[in-house]
């Protein structure tokens, strides 16, 4: 089996000859350091260690970058500005972190594709946006949305569609090119619980992200959410959506994988297992190996399950206790 073909049939709900390995999303600097001295490259690490799946990610500033953002102030301002052409080719070659390089383009992950690899498009959802919107120094304006959506619901909701529709059609050209999924990207959780109310999620971001999930259904692309923190209280909307996967159910943020699965359905994938807080950084060879079979033990016998860090591996991870992780998956993977 292909990783393409073992990737797709884990969200869709089946089972594959083994459990999918994923890096989510892309390679912090220091980390990429470390693998590069000891492998020469990131392929190189990713084929050693039996890696699925390659990501390209978009950019994640619709009005032009982050110099055009930093020159406007208010809502008002972005509701009268028209975002860049999400249809254009080009837009897939944009590099989401410009000179940091974290990411791959669209662009250069579909070239993947000539090895059977999956391609994820790590698309970026409303609420995510809305805080790239009002980002200064690097600094995305959480703090800023936030208010945004007490102060100024109405124009917030008009925001949120406007900028669906844009990432709506950034999924669609990616889709167009060959994307075999989209990875929606949009954090609605903290510690324990939401960022926001739940009623404020059905109102505002709940039908703005429709319109993303149903962009990809048009055309039978599988729709994976990335959401970190605890979005226990969210569970029912995003059934509703019909997301084929969730990433990364963070237990260290409060989210329970039983509970998750009883809401989502048992055929629903869930994508994660490798805390990148609480066992990465602070776990020796054997400790990350007894994780990695307690996460399987829960995870692999009771639906689709696909291995991957909860978020990207911070520079605080030793290389050792990444490569005894996937060896570790790796062995468990095979049903």
């Amino acid at each position: 089996m292909t990783s393409r073909e073992r990737v797709l049939k884990a969200l869709n709900g089946e089972r594959p000859d083994r459990v999918p390995l994923n890096v989510f999303a892309g390679w912090n600097p220091g980390v990429r350091e470390k693998v590069n001295a000891r492998y020469g490259d990131v392929d190189t690490f990713c084929e050693a260690f039996h890696i699925d799946i390659v990501t390209g990610v978009l950019t994640r500033f619709p009005f032009g970058g982050p110099e055009a953002h930093a020159q406007i102030a208010d809502l008002d301002r972005y509701l009268e500005l028209d975002p860049i052409d999400p249809t254009a080719p080009e837009i897939l070659d944009i590099p989401c972190d410009g000179h940091l390089n974290l990411f791959l383009s669209v662009t250069e992950a579909l070239e993947y594709q000539k090895q059977d690899k999956p391609v994820f498009v790590h698309v970026w959802g409303v609420f995510e946006l809305s805080q790239f919107l009002f980002e200064k120094d690097g600094r995305p304006g959480v703090e800023q949305a936030l208010i945004n959506m007490a102060a100024e619901p109405e124009k917030t909701k008009r925001m949120f569609f406007k900028l669906a529709e844009w990432s709506a059609a950034c999924a669609e050209t990616a889709i167009k090119a060959g994307a075999d999924v989209i990875e929606l990207s949009d954090d609605w959780g903290q510690q324990n619980t939401t960022l926001f109310s739940p009623q404020m999620w059905w109102d505002m971001v709940f039908p703005a992200t429709q319109i993303i999930v149903e962009t990809a259904h048009r055309y039978d692309v599988p729709v994976l959410l990335h959401s970190d923190g605890d979005i226990t209280l969210l569970l029912e909307g995003v059934r509703q959506l019909g997301i084929r996967g969730l990433h990364p159910v963070q237990e260290s943020a409060g989210m329970d994988y039983s509970k998750t699965r009883d809401v989502l359905g048992r055929d629903v994938c869930i994508m994660g297992g490798l805390d990148t807080i609480t066992a990465l950084p602070v776990m020796n060879e054997a400790e990350i190996e007894q994780e990695v079979e307690r996460v399987f033990s829960l995870l692999k016998p009771s639906g689709p399950f696909i291995f991957a860090g909860s978020h990207m591996f911070q520079d605080d991870a030793p290389l050792e206790v990444i490569e005894a992780a996937y060896r570790k998956a790796y062995s468990l993977a095979a049903y």
